[in-house]
Parts: structure tokens; C-alpha cells; sequence
């Protein structure tokens, strides 16, 4: 790209360096890639004498201006274009995965119901995906050592326990029930932060919790679908979900260069090492009779099929709400995309499913989720409420 204006030439490079030559000015060499170590600021050999100095305003043709940018580097414009190509076509994925891995998730729970064998299948499925991704340089393989290794033991253990316990939830109650419950983990991330992380929330974070708890009791109250057991698993995916975030906040913050798509990679393989054994403990007698039952039902090349789809949507729309987060958007926008994919997911599983839906339930879902949304903006207040207090406390 070229510009010309009445100015000394000047070449940058922005990737590594930029230089600038007017006249007999001195060259000033800067270096812009912290990688590059020598810099080089070189003068010329002599100035000439001062009454005989080019006055500026007699030069006749003024040098043009040159600006040239790398070829490997973008713009701020082309990166922006780029962002606002990529954020709309991730939100939309993010959707379509996730829907149809409730769909698929349901089917499979609905004619084999052993929610520990197919949750189980779920991490492995998503561990062999990333392990393939590493292998082909898709995903840059992270770094683990035996400190990591550790580290990841507790954050793996209560992902165990909120995956595991939503999958039996769903094999319990209705898809769109237990999503209902699953918007009430905001009331026990309040919870717990301030015990555990020192992290106590002003009164309107906790007033913005009052809808989604009025929500889900509403619409609990008329669900044709409802079982404790899948109300109480629903509770306890919400708990352990909670926690695995808590301890990934107290654990894994020094681990910076790991990103997280690795991240839930990495949780996903450490998982198995609860949800294996405890599989085989609490439900291995029953697969066989289970597996005979599908086979008859479905035939074992259909039932594998549904298998393998249920696995690979799993991992796909959770690595979908990473890169939805790599596109830089804030903590609020991403929560109401969030809340905006309860409400898809809801909404298709009734279409899908055709759960009776009576308007209690419809009005006790909205309110729920809309608590959702004025939960995301009052932790977003509190957070900036939090960084200017310690940036006054600096000036101080």
C-alpha cells in the first residue's frame, strides 16, 4: 500500500522492524519483536555546515511517502472484518452442535438408559479428539508435567461429577427440565465463591439471583416430567460444575500459555480416571441386557452410529464455546450467548421431543432465564466496580 504526502520517506515493517530515513537525518532503527535482540541507530559521518542547510520551505520536490506493511501481518481493520466473520458463524455452530447433541444425547438415554456407560463414552470420545487434533498439529499440544498433572486431579474429579450427574438427569426428566435446573449454577457459583475464593458479592448480584430461583420452582411445580432423582442430579451436575471452575480459578491460573480448548482436552482424559471405575462399579451389570434390548430395537450398527455422533457433537460444541471466547468477546456478551443456547436448546428439544409444555412451565423457564441474563450483568458491574477500586488503590 502506497500513500504520498509531503513528508521524509518513511518504511515500516510492523512485525519486526521499523525504520525511518529523511535526508541526512540520522537512521533510527526500532525493534518491534521482543524476539529481535540488536537494535541499530546509526548517524552519518558528518552534517554539513550550518549556512548551508537546506532550508525546508525551498525544497521543491518533497520525498513521497512509502508505507509498506508485511505480507504475514494484518490490519486492524482486516483482523476486525476477520472477527466479525468468524464470532457469528462460531455462535451459530455453538447452537447447532449443542442441539443436536441433546437430541442425539436424549435418543441414546432413551433406548439405552445407562447414563454412565454413554457420559463415560462421551470423555472418551472427546480425549481421542484431541489427541488426534495434537497428533496432526491441528491443536498445539500443550506441555503437561507431573505439577499439571496433579493440578488437573481435583478440577478432573468434579467434572466427573457434573457431567456425569447432568447425562443421568437427562436419562431421568425431560431435556428441556434439566436445562432449566442447569440456569440455576449461577445461585451456587455466589455461593461458593465467597468461602472458597475470598469472592463476596454485593446485594445486587444476590437480588439478581431471585428470578432464577423463582424460575425454576415454577416451573418445577407443573413439569410432567418431573422426578427428584433428575431434579436432585441436575442440583448436583450444577455443584459440580461450580466447583471444577472454583478449582480451576485456584489451581490452573499459572498455567497462562494453556488455552481452552487444551484445557477441556486435558480435563476430559483426567476424568477418566474417576468415571471408568466408577462406571463399571455402578452400572456394568446392566449393559449387557441393555445392549441386547438396543440391538433388537435399533440394530447394534445404528446404536453405534448414535454412539459415535453423540461423542463427536460433545466435544464439538464445547470446543465451539472456547473459540466463541478466543474472539475477544466480554465475559457479559458471552454469558448472554450462553443464556440465548439454553433457550435454543430448550425450545428445539420441546419441538423434537413433544414434551407437554404448560404455560406455568413456559413462564417459569422465562423468568429463570432472564435471571440468567440480569445475573450476568451485575457480576459484570461488580467486576468493574472491582478493578477500579484496585486501580485507585495503585494511584494511592
Amino acid at each position: 500500500m502506497s500513500l504520498l504526502f509531503h513528508q521524509p520517506t518513511i518504511s515500516v515493517h510492523r512485525k519486526n522492524v521499523v525504520s525511518c530515513t529523511a535526508l541526512n537525518a540520522p537512521t533510527v532503527r526500532l525493534c518491534k519483536n521482543p524476539a529481535i535482540s540488536s537494535c541499530v541507530l546509526s548517524r552519518p559521518t558528518a552534517f554539513p555546515p550550518a549556512n548551508k542547510l537546506i532550508n525546508v520551505t525551498q525544497l521543491a520536490k518533497p520525498s513521497p511517502v512509502s508505507v509498506q506493511a508485511s505480507s504475514n501481518d494484518k490490519s486492524p481493520v482486516e483482523t476486525k472484518a476477520s472477527s466479525n466473520v468468524k464470532l457469528p458463524l462460531y455462535l451459530f455452530l455453538w447452537y447447532a452442535f449443542n442441539i443436536v447433541f441433546n437430541i442425539i444425547n436424549k435418543t441414546a438415554l432413551n433406548n439405552f438408559p445407562c447414563p454412565w456407560f454413554i457420559s463415560t463414552w462421551q470423555l472418551v470420545a472427546s480425549g481421542l479428539f484431541m489427541i488426534i487434533m495434537w497428533t496432526l498439529g491441528l491443536q498445539k499440544a500443550p506441555r503437561v508435567d507431573g505439577k499439571l498433572f496433579l493440578a488437573l486431579l481435583p478440577v478432573g474429579l468434579f467434572h466427573t461429577i457434573g457431567h456425569v450427574s447432568a447425562c443421568v438427569s437427562f436419562s431421568q426428566v425431560a431435556v428441556s427440565f434439566t436445562h432449566i435446573i442447569k440456569s440455576a449454577e449461577p445461585v451456587f457459583s455466589v455461593l461458593f465463591s465467597g468461602p472458597f475464593l475470598g469472592d463476596w458479592y454485593p446485594w445486587y448480584v444476590w437480588a439478581a439471583l431471585l428470578p432464577i430461583v423463582g424460575g425454576c420452582s415454577l416451573s418445577a411445580m407443573k413439569e410432567v416430567s418431573f422426578a427428584w432423582s433428575g431434579f436432585n442430579n441436575a442440583m448436583i451436575s450444577n455443584i459440580g460444575m461450580v466447583v471444577r471452575n472454583i478449582l480451576s480459578k485456584k489451581s490452573l491460573t499459572e498455567y497462562k500459555d494453556l488455552d481452552g480448548i487444551n484445557l477441556f482436552g486435558l480435563i476430559s482424559i483426567v476424568s477418566l480416571i474417576y468415571c471408568i471405575p466408577a462406571a463399571i462399579y455402578m452400572e456394568s451389570s446392566q449393559w449387557k441386557a441393555a445392549y441386547a434390548a438396543v440391538c433388537s430395537k435399533m440394530g447394534a450398527a445404528a446404536f453405534a452410529r448414535l454412539l459415535i455422533l453423540g461423542g463427536i457433537f460433545y466435544h464439538l460444541y464445547n470446543q465451539l464455546s472456547y473459540m466463541v471466547l478466543d474472539q475477544g468477546i466480554s465475559p457479559v456478551s458471552f454469558s448472554v450467548g450462553n443464556t440465548m443456547k439454553r433457550v435454543a436448546v430448550v425450545v428445539s428439544s420441546v419441538a423434537f421431543f413433544k414434551n407437554p409444555v404448560s404455560p406455568l412451565n413456559w413462564a417459569g423457564s422465562s423468568i429463570a432465564i432472564l435471571g440468567t441474563y440480569l445475573y450476568s450483568l451485575a457480576t459484570d458491574r461488580y467486576s468493574k466496580e472491582k478493578k477500579a477500586r484496585a486501580a485507585a488503590k495503585k494511584k494511592d
